[in-house]
């Protein structure tokens, strides 16, 4: 039994990774289990919900696991076979007819085109070179049962490995794919658990990843930021690093002069990562360009603090930030925090539910100066006026009193509307607005409408809550316009270089803050 016991722990080491059907797990444990037969591997499940038990049975603890009905028992022989890098590739690749044309490249063509059904022409050409792997420049395995790499120098071109949900599970194996492919650039790892390498491993082996630009290690049930450091020392010149759906919820500051020393793109979404004094704890990266914060969960932003018109000494490269679907709940405040950095100019927010999208753009460009990008749009000149001069004249009661309070009031003031002096600058002091702002608004103002193709002018009064469509159709009346829907934009009365678009059908001049005597032009 001894010598049993033995083989098999030689053949499974903990850690192994295993799949049965479509179920994952590790092997915890090896050996026997008292009051049963034979030799058992104790297994946990990468689904909490899978097993049995946490380790213990009949009191006795044979392995740990995170959740408590994670665990259970298997016997060696009901483990489905394993296979290396290399087989598994000319299994999926060889054989080339139209039909063994590589699935997982097609849904990863469909993801990146945005489209979930098109047309693969040319299926037997793409077969073709799929199978002659000195021509490949993309391999992908993923969910098939390699766990070794094998003879892999014939791929002579490969830049990109996909080896997602695959059994691979240490480093020593990861790096014996990578040293064998020195044209690879682009590893995916996602959704495989990885044993932490120690000192001496990474010593050994980190030569063996300086040629990678880009490593995916999404789902990969890291739970403590310190491992992801430890790791990270495998391959610290690395450009590009997904962590997505990894809880690390808790980070530490980087020693840049270890790790991330040329890292530019970092991906935490849906790492539950709340409180965004953790994501500050990354600002020391100096190179990091792009930030994914996808779905963390994330209410407010809070960045240290800095003078009105100075910018912080963090995030020094950062230019694109995705905060897409965080609840943050004041999104002026928000706006205004990043304003603080010094190279942001790409922004991606989901709308606050009170709120729009059109109002969170005006805010977002009105608050961040550098901001050129939102949502990957590019801010067009109209919007930023149009935003801007929404700022001004939002805040312009409140700024007429500020400098009247002294420097500590006007000083708060700026700290908390960081581009307004800059608007001012740019629009002038906002004393003539304010006194309008004071009084009773009439229901109705009175307009000048150009037709710029005749001259004609037509003078009218119009109410404040009319819609954009609305108005659109007096105008069709008015000058007679029948072939088309004409684009209407007007000038501000009292800032005449201020143009502003009306291009919205649904919202309200007043919504555009058109006010009594402005110019409202057909083109």
């Amino acid at each position: 039994m001894v010598g049993i016991i033995d083989e098999t722990q030689l053949f499974y080491p903990l850690g192994t990774r295993i799949k049965i059907a479509n179920n994952y797990g590790t092997v915890r444990y090896v050996g026997e289990v008292i009051g049963h037969m034979g030799t058992w591997l104790g297994i946990e499940w990468d689904d909490g919900m899978r097993g049995k038990h946490n380790g213990i049975v009949d009191g006795k603890r044979y392995f740990q696991t995170q959740m408590p009905t994670a665990g259970s028992f298997i016997r060696p022989g009901k483990v489905g076979p394993c296979a290396s890098l290399e087989d598994a590739a000319r299994e999926r690749y060889l054989n080339y007819d139209s039909s063994n044309v590589d699935e997982s490249l097609i849904r990863e063509a469909q993801a990146s085109l945005q489209a979930s059904l098109f047309e693969v022409v040319g299926m037997d050409k793409i077969a073709r070179k799929q199978s002659k792997f000195e021509q490949l420049s993309e391999v992908s395995v993923d969910e098939t049962p390699v766990n070794s790499a094998g003879y892999l120098k014939d791929f002579t071109q490969l830049t990109t490995l996909n080896v997602n949900h695959t059994l691979i599970w240490n480093w020593e194996t990861v790096a014996s794919i990578t040293q064998q492919l020195p044209s690879l650039k682009n590893l995916n790892l996602s959704s495989n658990r990885l044993v932490l390498p120690s000192a001496s491993q990474i010593a050994e082996l980190e030569p063996a990843f300086r040629h990678l630009k880009h490593i995916n290690l999404s789902s990969c049930g890291f739970t403590d930021w310190k491992d992801v450091m430890q790791t990270a020392l495998l391959w610290p010149h690395i450009v590009s690093l997904s962590l997505q759906e990894n809880p690390l919820s808790q980070l530490a500051v980087v020693d840049c002069k270890r790790i991330f020393t040329q890292l530019q793109e970092l991906d935490l979404h849906r790492t539950n990562l709340m409180d965004f004094d953790q994501v500050v704890k990354l600002s020391n990266i100096t190179t990091l360009r792009s930030l994914n914060l996808i779905e963390n969960g994330i209410e407010e932003i809070k960045l240290p603090d800095c003078e009105p018109q100075d910018k912080l000494n963090i995030f020094v490269s950062l230019e694109k930030l995705n905060l897409l679907h965080n609840p943050i709940w004041n999104e002026a405040a928000a706006f205004n925090e990043l304003d603080k950095l010094p190279k942001l100019n790409h922004l991606c927010k989901t709308p606050h539910l009170k709120s729009n999208f059109d109002e969170m753009v005006s805010k977002a460009v009105g608050c961040i100066a550098g901001l050129q990008f939102i949502n990957k749009a590019k801010v067009t000149a109209g919007e930023r006026r149009g935003s801007e001069y929404d700022i001004w004249k939002k805040y312009s009661l409140e700024w007429m009193q500020v400098t009247q309070q002294g420097a500590d009031a006007l000083r708060e003031f700026c700290r908390k509307h960081r581009t307004y002096p800059f608007l001012v600058k740019k629009y002038g002091s906002p004393a003539d607005f304010v006194p309008g702002i004071q009084v009773k608004k009439s229901n109705l103002i009175k307009l000048s409408i150009v037709h710029q193709a005749t001259g004609e002018i037509w003078e009218k009064k119009v109410p404040r809550m009319i819609t954009v469509q609305t108005l659109q159709g007096l105008v069709m009346k008015r000058f007679r316009l029948t072939d088309i829907v004409p684009q209407l934009c007007y000038h501000d009365a009292k800032h005449p270089e201020l143009v502003v678009p009306l291009d919205n059908n649904a919202k309200t001049l007043d919504f555009y803050s058109v006010q009594e005597l402005d110019t409202v032009l057909v083109q």
